[in-house]
């Protein structure tokens, strides 16, 4: 699966869940630290549409984005 695949996907489960763990992210795509820290650094610093939670989680902060608005906004701005 290519970067951008996995970030809207991430985006998608972080509209819903509104939290995400790194480790649950690993489990789910069988991602490595590296691929963690690529997502951190588009989420968090580019696209800011979440915070890092004491290292150990994703927080959704993308405001008023739907699921399907929020994937699109990722698939749509590469």
């Amino acid at each position: 699966m290519r970067f951008f695949e996995v970030l809207a996907q991430v985006v998608g489960l972080l509209v819903l869940e509104q939290r995400l763990s790194y480790q649950a992210l690993k489990r789910l795509f069988d991602l490595d630290d590296a691929y963690i820290e690529d997502l951190k650094v588009e989420l968090i610093e580019v696209r800011q549409l979440a915070r890092d939670h004491k290292g150990r989680m994703l927080v959704w902060t993308g405001e008023g984005l739907t699921p399907r608005a929020a994937s699109q906004h990722v698939v749509h701005d590469h």
